[in-house]
């Protein structure tokens, strides 16, 4: 029985650590971004500073990829975006700024979408090559 439950325990680790996927995007200071697949969250960083990511993530998300922005929540050192996809998905993107001129930046649409994430976050990373 011992033996039963350590088994189970690791095959159960070994399911949660591999839920993963690196993603390669459109960011030359970090060209590999990460998709958690249980939360469904895609992770990357771009370089810059926090409010040239803000208002490249505000084009991105109203201008090049036609969401709605419903809005934002501003802290010392990071924003939350809020925008609405059709079907009334939702879209969360948490910018939040980093040592070395880094902003990370988390993408959450709908319950999980990794393509979608992915666009969002090239749209952003292509906008901010007119602020830098």
């Amino acid at each position: 029985m011992k033996k039963f439950t350590s088994l189970a325990l690791s095959f159960v680790a070994l399911l949660l650590c591999a839920c993963t996927t690196n993603v390669v995007v459109d960011s030359p200071a970090y060209p590999l971004g990460t998709y958690d697949e249980i939360s469904g969250t895609f992770y990357g960083k771009l370089e810059g500073s926090l409010g040239n990511v803000f208002k490249s993530t505000n084009l991105a998300l109203e201008k090049d990829l036609g969401y709605f922005r419903v809005g934002q929540i501003p802290s010392k050192n990071s924003w939350i975006v809020y925008a609405r996809a059709e079907l009334d998905l939702q879209i969360v993107v948490s910018l939040e700024q980093l040592p070395n001129n880094l902003v990370s930046v988390e993408i959450s649409y709908g319950s999980g979408n990794l393509m979608k994430s992915q666009e969002i976050f090239n749209a952003i990373a292509k906008n901010l090559r007119y602020y830098n």
